[in-house]
């Protein structure tokens, strides 16, 4: 009996062991995703509320070229627009200097001829107001191009669904950039127009620190807003496929349609 029970005792004090090497891992796990996640949402709210990031440059994307189908996946950073050769420069209706220059800055509206305008720069909670009363001071409005790295995912929506009430077609310029939430503000567009080469590009949709609350609140939040990006896709025309991309591509990185892709998912109306 004597031995039975130092048996007993070495077998109890093993799970004990055990269970508490189990329990530091299970914690230690579940502190790390809350910091990435912490991280990830705080990142997002200094980009949100234009915090500055430093001095813009350009984003060396890899290969100057449009993306194919074995390198789409690429580097994201919402202070700057892809590298370009000196030949590649982007035309904008109504807008003055390098585009290049302000994809940092608060979107702005410039008015050019014809009926046509662009939007160029970050997406910011509120631009859809500075949005909206553009679109009522010029109802000569037909077509807008854009040249943003994105942002604010809700915003982005607000604007597609005005556009689309307005029925102004959208465009990115040859060689320009379209990022992030800004693919949901274009798919409002009538008609839309993706000329080749351009990069046009998706990824993960967050929320912002202010709207947290605990880890799963946050994560929900993130969900909820990535089931409005797919059903304003929906509503305006373009495959809800194209979602599933984002949802598979980090913050930090972009995923970039090929032409085929974009003409595949219906992106472009032509």
């Amino acid at each position: 009996m004597a031995q039975n029970s130092v048996s007993d005792s070495k077998f109890d004090t093993s799970d004990l062991v055990l269970g508490i090497l189990f329990t530091a891992l299970v914690l230690g796990s579940a502190a790390a995703l809350a910091y990435d996640f912490r991280s990830l949402l705080g990142e997002q709210q200094a980009f949100e509320t234009g915090n500055p990031f430093g001095n813009p440059g350009r984003v060396d994307f890899g290969p100057r070229r449009t993306p194919g189908n074995d390198d789409q996946v690429r580097r994201y950073d919402p202070r700057s627009a892809p590298a370009r050769r000196s030949d590649q420069q982007v035309a904008l209706p109504g807008f003055e200097g390098d585009p290049d220059d302000a994809i940092s800055s608060s979107i702005t509206f410039h008015m050019g001829e014809n009926g046509t305008a662009s939007a160029v720069g970050r997406i910011d909670p509120g631009s859809y107001v500075a949005f909206e009363e553009f679109i009522d001071a010029s109802p000569e409005l037909t077509a807008l191009t854009f040249h943003s790295p994105g942002g604010s995912v809700r915003d982005a929506i607000a604007m597609a669904e005005l556009l689309r009430e307005r029925e102004i077609n959208t465009a990115v310029a040859r060689h320009g950039y379209c990022a992030s939430s800004c693919p949901l503000a274009f798919s409002g567009g009538v008609e839309r127009s993706l000329p080749d080469p351009v990069w046009f590009g998706v990824h993960q949709v967050f929320t912002s620190d202010a709207e947290i609350g605990t880890l799963q609140d946050g994560m929900s939040g993130a969900q909820h807003i990535s089931s409005e990006a797919q059903q304003l896709l929906v509503d305006m025309g373009v495959d809800p496929r194209a979602w599933i991309h984002a949802m598979a591509t980090p913050k930090e990185q972009l995923y970039l349609f090929s032409q085929e892709e974009l003409a595949d998912l219906d992106w472009v109306t032509n």
